[in-house]
């Protein structure tokens, strides 16, 4: 996310959570390809991806139901889309 801000200042940034770490670990074991070791592994790379995600994202969504997850991106999108400085108000002629 850091070096993409530095890049891209207007960047917006939006992290994906899993609803829980219990959950992450129920979805990972579900899927039934990785080892024990492997998926430890990734929910322990996984914790500290969501810790500091939390602190350095613009926006969090909390990926519990998928149309859920998609209503907000699409409300955060469409959003920054219209934020001061993003929309041409040249035509306006509000300058005299």
């Amino acid at each position: 996310g850091s070096s993409i801000k530095r890049k891209y200042p207007d960047a917006v940034s939006i992290f994906i959570l899993p609803p829980s770490m219990e959950e992450l670990e129920r979805r990972l074991r579900a899927r039934a390809t990785d080892s024990d070791e492997v998926i430890d592994h990734r929910l322990l790379a996984a914790r500290a991806e969501c810790e500091k995600g939390a602190q350095t994202y613009d926006y969090l969504i909390l990926n519990d139901r998928l149309d859920d997850a998609f209503d907000q991106l699409r409300a955060i999108v469409i959003a920054e889309r219209a934020r001061r400085g993003r929309v041409d108000i040249r035509l306006l002629r509000l300058q005299s």
